[in-house]
Formats: structure tokens, C-alpha cells, sequence
């Protein structure tokens, strides 16, 4: 089973999120950023597809979760997300 960070994954690509991960980035307050993903739904198991992607795939990322919810994050943020492809 291999993860795959929420940045990386290609458009239009079902995937589930697997977990948020750690990152220095964003220091002292990494733990405030991963609970406020939880926060707006990103949690283990949610399935989401990136539906857009900023200049040359780069970020912002556009993702859409579970069925209906559509989200903008940043590439630090969307690094944070790992995934798993849905059907690996």
C-alpha cells in the first residue's frame, strides 16, 4: 500500500486520505494546522479528489471531499495529507 502526499496526486484521481502528517514548516503551530484540517473533514478514511491545480501543478490545489465539500489548500497544508489511490 503506497501513500502519496495530497500535492502529489495527479487530477481527477480518486484517493482516500490515509493521515495527516507532521511538518516543520509550520513549527510551534503544526499541531493547530493538522487539527484544523480535522476540523473541515480531512480525517482518515475521507475519500477526495484533487479537481484542479495552480500554475504548472503546482499549487493551490482544489480538492473536492466525500461527495459535495470543495476546499482550496496551500502546498504546505496539501503536503501534510498523505493519500492512498483508490483501487491500488
Amino acid at each position: 500500500m503506497s501513500m502519496i502526499s495530497l500535492s502529489s496526486l495527479e487530477k481527477n484521481v480518486s484517493a482516500q486520505i490515509h493521515e495527516i502528517i507532521a511538518s516543520d514548516i509550520f513549527g510551534e503551530i503544526d499541531h493547530v494546522v493538522s487539527r484544523r484540517l480535522a476540523d473541515l473533514g480531512f480525517s482518515k478514511g475521507m475519500p477526495l479528489k484533487v479537481i484542479a491545480k495552480g500554475s504548472f501543478g503546482k499549487g493551490p490545489y482544489a480538492v473536492r471531499l466525500g461527495n459535495k465539500s470543495q476546499f482550496v489548500l496551500r502546498g504546505p497544508e496539501a503536503d501534510k495529507i498523505l493519500c492512498q489511490i483508490v483501487g491500488e
